[in-house]
């Protein structure tokens, strides 16, 4: 896994798809903090059930699991929904 930035978060959503892969997001203190820098970054609304952070916008729907390790958050898998067309 690599690490990225929470300045770097935003490159890794193209459309409705997360194109990271597994990465540790340094600098957040846990899940609901991830989750609020992504909706800060990608506009849209996000909450965490579980080990999952959810992203929803008007076109996709995005679940991230997640993973709190020291330093940061581990992103394991994603999953995402809807068009990835921008109008």
């Amino acid at each position: 896994m690599r690490v990225l930035s929470v300045a770097e978060l935003k490159r890794c959503v193209e459309g409705c798809r997360w194109v990271c892969g597994g990465v540790i997001v340094a600098d957040v203190g846990g899940a609901a903090e991830l989750a609020l820098v992504l909706k800060k970054a990608l506009g849209g609304e996000a909450y965490v059930n579980g080990r999952d952070i959810h992203l929803i916008s008007e076109r996709c729907y995005i679940v991230l699991t997640v993973e709190e390790r020291a330093g940061g958050v581990a992103v394991r898998d994603a999953l995402g929904w809807g068009s990835a067309e921008e109008s």
